[in-house]
């Protein structure tokens, strides 16, 4: 949350030519409501179902530039589909500017707590070692704007050969 992944993913997908796609928007659509409805009516549970059935779908897709939520990587089939569909960028930062990033938006269910900086650094202390598990490659985005993140991951997977087919998760 807060990393900047949507932003830096659009940037990403209009430098390289490439269709942009986000799982959070792909839902969206699909459920015809908003996440934070899908939280309230649902549960995370059928949230996270949800997100696996957007990566099954689009495993087949060539040429994308994919965002998704933080949360994706908690189930271990998401991680193993999002490496199928192409390069793994992990967008870390410092704690500090994650959660100041993640509050500027009211549309983020699981922060919706009475004190969401713990639930935040719950969630990261949960997810980081997936996070660092699950990534081809990594790139701090703490002081960097999201054309600088987006140059900075083109020129580290330039270097690796998988420029053609990088894709933003």
């Amino acid at each position: 949350m807060g990393s900047g992944k949507s932003s830096v993913g659009r940037r990403l997908a209009a430098k390289q030519g490439r269709s942009f796609l986000d799982t959070d928007a792909e839902i969206v659509t699909e459920a015809g409501m908003s996440i934070r409805k899908i939280f309230s009516l649902e549960g995370e549970s059928a949230f996270r179902d949800r997100e696996t059935n957007i990566l099954r779908r689009l495993v087949d897709y060539e040429g994308i530039v994919l965002a998704t939520g933080g949360g994706i990587v908690l189930q271990e089939e998401n991680r193993h589909l999002l490496r199928r569909i192409g390069p793994v960028i992990w967008l870390y930062a410092k704690t500090d500017i994650l959660f100041e990033r993640a509050m500027r938006s009211q549309k983020r269910p699981l922060l919706l707590v009475e004190n969401p900086r713990i639930k935040f650094e719950s969630l990261l202390a949960e997810r980081e070692a997936l996070y660092r598990k699950s990534a081809d490659f990594q790139v701090d985005s703490s002081y960097l704007n999201h054309e600088e993140t987006a140059a900075k991951i083109l020129e580290l997977t330039s270097s690796t050969g998988t420029a053609d087919s990088v894709g933003n998760k």
